[in-house]
C-alpha cells in the first residue's frame, strides 16, 4: 500500500513539475523560431497538408518535418491532460520497479539520472542526428526528461522498503 501511495504521489509531482516547466517557463519557447506571419504560415500548412498527420519533406536545400493538427484549439483538452497523467503514473510505476529497495536516496538519485541521461542519448540524440531537430529545443527537452528521472527518485525513494526482501 505504501509503494501504491508513492507511485501516485510521484506521478502527481511529475505532472506539476511537468506543467511548470512546459507551460509557465517561458524559456523552452526561446529555443523555437517564430515565422514572419504565423496567419499566412498557419494558411499554407492548412492548404499543403490537409490531413492530420505526421510530415516529411525533403528536398534540396529544404528539408521540414511537420505535424499538423487541424483538430488543435488553445483549450486543453482533458483527455490529452488524462493520458498526461496516466504517462507519469506508467513513469512512476518504472522507476519503483528500478530503483533499489534499501539503498540510499543518494543511490536512487544516481540510477534515475543514468536512466535519463541514458534515453535523452537515445531519444534526443536521434532526433538530431536523424531528424534534424535543432540542438536548443533538444537541450531543453533532454534536461526534462533527466529532471523528471531525479525528482521521480526524490519522491519515490521515501516511499520504498528499507527491507530489499520486503514489498509492500
Amino acid at each position: 500500500m505504501k509503494l501504491s501511495l508513492g507511485i501516485l504521489l510521484t506521478a502527481i509531482v511529475l505532472f506539476v513539475f511537468g506543467f511548470l516547466y512546459w507551460a509557465v517557463n517561458p524559456l523552452p519557447d526561446k529555443a523555437l523560431n517564430t515565422v514572419p506571419d504565423s496567419d499566412a504560415a498557419a494558411a499554407a500548412i492548412g492548404e499543403q497538408f490537409p490531413d492530420t498527420g505526421m510530415y516529411s519533406v525533403m528536398q534540396s536545400g529544404l528539408g521540414a518535418t511537420v505535424i499538423v493538427n487541424h483538430e488543435a484549439s488553445e483549450e486543453v483538452d482533458p483527455l490529452a491532460m488524462l493520458y498526461g497523467f496516466v504517462h507519469y503514473l506508467v513513469i512512476a510505476a518504472l522507476l519503483a520497479v528500478v530503483l533499489q529497495n534499501g539503498a540510499s536516496v543518494a543511490a536512487h538519485v544516481r540510477r534515475a539520472f543514468i536512466m535519463g541521461l541514458a534515453a535523452v542519448v537515445l531519444v534526443e540524440g536521434a532526433d538530431i542526428i536523424w531528424w534534424g531537430y535543432t540542438w536548443g529545443w533538444k537541450l531543453w527537452g533532454g534536461a526534462y526528461h533527466i529532471l523528471v528521472f531525479v525528482l521521480g527518485a526524490l519522491v519515490l525513494s521515501k516511499f520504498l522498503p528499507d527491507d530489499p526482501d520486503v514489498i509492500d
